[in-house]
């Protein structure tokens, strides 16, 4: 029983409230809006003064994307880097492209509890064979020729592709780059057949936001690339559209507002990485977002971004503190994109927010993050599937 905490649910249309949770199981059987009587042989922590909310989730990472050639030394780096997640507050992620059976096998130990690590859901990439063949180099010779790194070309069998991905573990499948209008269609199509989410960037060359948004996609990434939107339709080109960038185009709200009107309707969420797109000097990114966010889209918290082996603040508190204080984000609203909004992407119902039934991934904070969001990366005690897995 945590008890006599101020609750902080997860979803900014609940106003935060003083309460406390029981936990069963690995879930949370019954929130109380009071102090609650305790059954005989529950563990009470006592929470008098402190907050609670849900577990944080990272919506854009790449994990195994690195160099595997060495296993012991990706493993070790790696375990850092999750280890590092969880004390600050991240207990699942989504893993937006890397090697599957590197990612399934830290998927498992999360779950068994064997590593200190987030839950982990990722996706496979699919894009043209061009795309592939700019980043084959080290331990990365061929690439666009596995279940979770798909080179689509105008003979591959989609269906079989998308089935193939599927058995590799993949929660969703990534568009990428250079595909056709029609295989972005066929794509998404047999992704839904199976159950699969179809999360795509903004831009994928030639096909443009409005193009993938047509389709429904459950969510677009990267503000920097919606800018793409504004450029005529047949000149949706990966080298001449950043061309326009570096020669000084600038966003046109009136232009993409149509853009977030659909992507309002259609429910897409939108992860807009801009701490990324900042550290590249892509400063329209954060006027994006925050358009995006008064039309009401919604929007997810993740980075794109390389996390630290040892105990250092994670970039995605530098992608919040964007949101507040540049994009126009209550400190709530902000809750919600690293929460409640960061499982409904993945298409998960069973985290997010702090309600009975949920899986008890849950943060103590010893400070108001509403007050500083920085609370929120700094927890006093980490819970992960009602465990204690961090304290400090």
């Amino acid at each position: 029983m945590l008890q006599n905490a101020t609750i902080i649910e997860g979803t900014s249309q609940k106003a935060p409230y003083k309460g406390s949770v029981w936990i069963e199981n690995g879930k949370i059987k019954k929130v109380f809006r009071k102090t609650a009587k305790t059954p005989n042989g529950t563990t009470v922590i006592d929470c008098t003064g402190k907050y609670i909310t849900p577990g944080l989730i990272e919506s854009h990472v790449h994990l195994a994307t690195i160099d595997l050639s060495d296993m012991a030394s990706a493993r070790s780096k790696t375990d850092k880097i999750l280890e590092n997640m969880v004390r600050h507050g991240i207990t699942t992620l989504r893993d937006m492209a890397g090697d599957a059976p590197f990612l399934a096998r830290y998927q498992q130990e999360s779950e068994t509890g064997a590593k200190i690590a987030p839950a982990i859901f990722y996706a496979a990439q699919f894009a043209g064979p061009s795309y592939f063949k700019m980043f084959e180099s080290g331990s990365r010779k061929k690439m666009g020729i596995h279940p979770w790194e798909r080179a689509i070309t105008d003979t591959t069998d989609i269906k079989k592709a998308v089935r193939e991905a599927k058995d590799a573990g993949v929660t969703g499948i990534k568009t990428y780059a250079q595909l056709s209008l029609h295989q972005m269609e066929e794509i998404t199509k047999e992704a839904r057949k199976i159950g699969l989410q179809v999360w795509s960037h903004a831009t994928i060359y030639p096909i443009k936001p409005s193009d993938a948004a047509n389709q429904s996609v459950n969510s677009l990434s990267h503000a920097a690339d919606i800018l793409f939107e504004q450029l005529p339709k047949d000149s949706v080109d990966l080298s001449y559209a950043w061309k326009k960038v570096y020669e000084g185009m600038k966003p046109d709200r009136d232009a993409l507002s149509p853009l977030f009107h659909q992507m309002k309707k259609k429910g897409i969420f939108f992860d807009p990485t801009v701490f990324h797109a900042t550290n590249n000097k892509l400063y329209y990114a954060v006027d994006i977002l925050k358009w995006a966010h008064q039309a009401g889209v919604k929007i997810v918290a993740g980075t794109d971004w390389i996390y630290p082996e040892t105990n250092e603040m994670v970039p995605l508190y530098d992608e919040a503190k964007i949101y507040v204080e540049k994009a126009g984000f209550s400190p709530l609203q902000t809750i919600e994109t690293l929460t409640y909004n960061g499982a409904s992407v993945i298409g998960l119902k069973d985290r997010g927010r702090i309600q009975k039934g949920k899986r008890a991934d849950i943060l103590i904070l010893d400070t108001d993050p509403l007050q500083d969001i920085q609370a929120l990366f700094t927890p006093q005690t980490v819970i992960k599937q009602g465990k204690v897995v961090f304290k400090k």
